[in-house]
């Protein structure tokens, strides 16, 4: 008889995740592994990763695979209370089974009525469903727990696999500003990839040991200097030809009105006029990316922009222009990797592309254009990225070699 079902077989590893940025991370290395095909490879997808990584052709499971049949009454108490979903890429199902389990937990910890009571003051952000994910860990008997550094699924996740002896690993995919505080914490992942030496420094001065930290870069960035997107930016840029050859100004659209810490966004109108009256008196062209879930040019005529389209890669887009404009998004540090210019307005600091002079920031849209006509090259010395290129690898490696070697 086998005492440890995870002698007898090869390396079993579970990768879950968000959606958004975080999803994209994993993807690549997912793709790498399946490929080489050392471990068998399970997936979580939770909110809009699932339908992300089916879109990249990944097998994945949403939340309902991780109910069990004793979770009837959970459900019921989930549809008494929780709030309808507005995203096409979240299935009801899998929205109802997280409600339904992260209340199952959030019971079993404060009772049934401050449970209530917690979840209607905090809504989501009450969760920490670690019971859950001991259970499903139990049944799974993964060698390897992968996540992104996403609060609520993804760390109650971390916390169940180390509470079990299981090894973990946090593939991070920015700059850690917010999720620090749990990072260091020795019950959290056994290692936490970083994409450069300043946020290993940062993690190092917030409490992490430096052991547990590597810097791999971010696989999700990997693509940025693929040929195919040179190539195709230079089959798009043909369609501006005779017009003086004009900069092309990339302008990338915040996906909600008030950023994460709490700031309001320029209002669209102001911003799309703002950037017709400039590139009316320099001549230049702006391209504007919406993001998908929140569209801002609605059926205003753009006399010297265009939207960009929702099918072509932002790493396209980005090889095409010759500067960025933004007030806080990931293309920023997209863009600076690749050399080009950017320009954020009153960015506060996060995250800190102009401390780390990744970017200029000006203080309101009115100084932009100034900004903008000098244009001034991004400095990638105080981040220390790695070459481009190299993260996927990096991080497939790392995991090799954790399975490979004992508790």
């Amino acid at each position: 008889m086998v005492d440890n079902p995870r002698a007898s077989r090869s390396p079993r590893i579970l990768f879950a995740t968000y959606g958004g940025g975080h999803v994209q991370s994993l993807i690549p290395v997912i793709q790498l592994l399946k490929a080489e095909r050392k471990a068998t490879i399970d997936v979580l997808g939770f909110t809009t990763a699932l339908a992300a990584f089916k879109r990249a052709g990944i097998s994945a499971n949403g939340y309902r695979y991780l109910l069990t049949d004793d979770d009837g009454p959970w459900l019921e108490l989930a549809r008494k209370h929780k709030q309808p979903d507005n995203h096409l890429d979240i299935e009801e199902a899998d929205s109802l089974a997280y409600h339904a389990l992260g209340l199952r937990d959030l019971v079993g910890k404060l009772g049934h009525d401050s449970a209530i009571k917690e979840y209607h003051r905090c809504g989501r952000k009450a969760f920490l469903p670690v019971e859950t994910f001991r259970r499903y860990l139990r049944s799974s008997c993964p060698d390897l727990v992968v996540t992104s550094t996403s609060p609520r699924s993804e760390l109650a996740l971390q916390y169940a696999a180390n509470d079990l002896g299981i090894k973990g690993l946090a593939i991070s995919d920015l700059f850690l500003q917010n999720e620090s505080d749990y990072l260091r914490h020795s019950r959290y992942a056994k290692r936490i990839t970083v994409i450069a030496r300043y946020v290993e420094e940062f993690l190092v001065s917030c409490g992490v040991e430096r052991s547990r930290v590597v810097v791999t870069g971010n696989p999700a960035f990997d693509s940025l200097n693929d040929p195919f997107h040179s190539i195709s930016a230079s089959e798009l840029r043909r369609n501006f030809e005779g017009k003086n050859e004009p900069r092309i100004l990339l302008w990338v659209c915040p996906s909600a009105t008030v950023s994460m810490i709490g700031k309001p966004f320029i209002e669209p109108d102001r911003m799309l006029d703002f950037l017709e009256a400039y590139c009316s008196s320099t001549g230049d062209i702006y391209l504007v990316k919406e993001h998908p879930n929140f569209p801002v040019v609605g059926n205003r005529s753009l006399e010297h922009g265009e939207i960009c389209s929702q099918n072509i890669p932002i790493e396209t887009y980005l090889n095409l222009s010759d500067l960025v404009l933004q007030e806080t998004s990931t293309v920023g540090i997209q863009a600076a990797l690749l050399g080009k210019p950017v320009i954020t307005i009153n960015n506060g600091d996060y995250p800190p592309y102009a401390r780390l002079r990744l970017a200029v920031d000006v203080a309101s849209l009115d100084q932009a254009g100034e900004a903008l006509s000098r244009a001034l090259l991004p400095d990638l010395t105080l981040l220390g990225y790695s070459k481009l290129g190299h993260a996927t690898q990096a991080v497939t490696t790392l995991i090799e070699q954790l399975t490979c070697e004992g508790n």
